[in-house]
């Protein structure tokens, strides 16, 4: 469903999953309401599946769950698509997929599908489009094959709900982009507030993005880089590049891991069948663990791996060198998972109160990913850069790192003294 704001759209995929669950002839029918994330979801759609559900309830709602168990023993969750794993290890008879064109790309392929293979279950994709993302590409598929899909755009243009005066009213107040967006149901607009959305379009345009049926990237005779993003409670993030001499980047494999201790991603460097080179960790890559008493960087230097730290500094400094770097990137689509559709939703929001973009980009999926490729521009293909950072680790060893962090704590001890 490609649908115009203010559409109703999901006051009909409530009743939807309310009749889906109804109709389920299998014992103990699950069903679940998904929004991009589990505040947006029971914001948007738990008062409606109360009231809808009301008549064919068996007992009151479960507000703690957000849950509905219906008559006939079948369940309605409300979920967000923010925490995937939630839903790992149930079956589900049917789902709505709300505004996907905000998950993270992964979740519907990896969790949400096995969840109804045994049940042989369904499911309903919505959005408004937010450019050409992964509801683009899910609705073009869906519009070549009807006979597994059906297709619904419905344009405010066409669509009778919203008076003609209004629309008119709405043309005049909008951007021309994002009205086709938001009331046209138009993929071409560009993501209001998207940060890297020329330079996506010039990667595509110059054939910089390597699709799968093309030869790889990767050259076994050159050297890898990786930089980390750690996620200490989110993703941890890497991406691995090759420098060509003559000095364009490509990266050559992108890695999201959840819950992998840091043992993993260094066995993942000594199980790498190329050459290793340089290897970055971020700038609080430093501070000590509470639980096990040592920082990453000790981590890494006790398996053998002589890290290198990302400079410190301002978001908007990092946005401005990933510009820069660019125009040198190549990217391949086989082995870097989620990057390009990270990239391509990374944005700012827009603040009503001030009439401006925020300064800080939205904190969501695609933040990570952006994040690992903003420290991979900062040390990349720019020797000047490598030169001016200061916290080089070439000098450090396991004593020292212990010297510099009794140095820290005896400094700490004092101003508090």
């Amino acid at each position: 469903m490609n649908t115009h704001r203010r559409a109703g759209k999901t006051v009909a995929l409530a009743n939807d999953l309310i009749y889906g669950a109804l109709q389920c002839r299998l014992r103990k029918p699950q069903l679940a309401y998904i929004g991009p994330t589990f505040t947006q979801a029971k914001r948007i759609a738990w008062t409606y599946l109360k009231d809808y559900a009301e008549p064919y309830l068996s007992k009151p709602p479960q507000e703690s769950e957000l849950k509905l168990t219906l008559k006939n023993e079948a369940t309605i969750h409300v979920l967000g698509a923010d925490n995937a794993d939630a839903l790992r290890g149930m079956y589900l008879d049917g789902t709505v997929n709300d505004e996907y064109a905000m998950f993270r790309p992964s979740v519907f392929s990896q969790v949400i599908r096995p969840a109804l293979s045994d049940r042989n279950g369904w499911s309903v994709f919505a959005s408004t489009p937010r450019g050409k993302n992964l509801f683009y590409d899910l609705h073009r598929a869906a519009e070549g094959n009807d006979k597994e899909w059906y297709t619904l755009t419905l344009k405010a243009s066409t669509s009778g709900i919203i008076s003609p005066q209004e629309l008119d009213a709405l043309r005049r107040q909008m951007d021309p982009e994002e009205f086709a967006q938001e009331y046209e149901c138009s993929f071409d607009a560009a993501l209001k507030g998207a940060i890297y959305a020329t330079e996506i379009d010039s990667l595509f345009a110059d054939g910089r993005f390597r699709t799968s049926d093309l030869p790889s990237l990767y050259d076994a005779n050159i050297e890898t880089h990786v930089v980390y993003d750690l996620g200490y409670t989110d993703a941890t993030i890497s991406i691995w590049w090759q420098q060509l001499p003559s000095g364009a980047l490509n990266i050559v494999k992108c890695e999201a891991t959840t819950g992998a201790d840091i043992f993993y991603h260094i066995a993942s460097l000594h199980n790498f069948q190329g050459e290793i080179g340089k290897v970055w960790l971020p700038h609080d890559a430093r501070a000590k663990n509470l639980q096990t008493g040592k920082s990453v960087v000790e981590q890494f230097l006790s398996e053998g791996i002589r890290p290198d730290i990302v400079p410190n500094h301002k978001i908007r400094d990092g946005i401005s060198a990933a510009r820069k770097v660019f125009p040198k990137v190549s990217i391949e689509e086989g082995q870097t998972g989620e990057l390009i559709e990270a990239l391509k939703s990374y944005r700012r929001e827009w603040n009503e109160d001030l009439g401006m973009f925020s300064e800080r980009p939205v904190h969501d999926w695609a933040s990570h990913y952006a994040d690992a490729f903003r420290y991979f521009a900062l040390v990349s293909g720019n020797d000047s850069t490598k030169a001016s950072v200061k916290d080089d680790l070439s000098s450090f060893n396991l004593q020292t790192l212990f010297e510099d962090y009794d140095d820290l704590r005896r400094r700490a001890i004092q101003r508090i003294n």
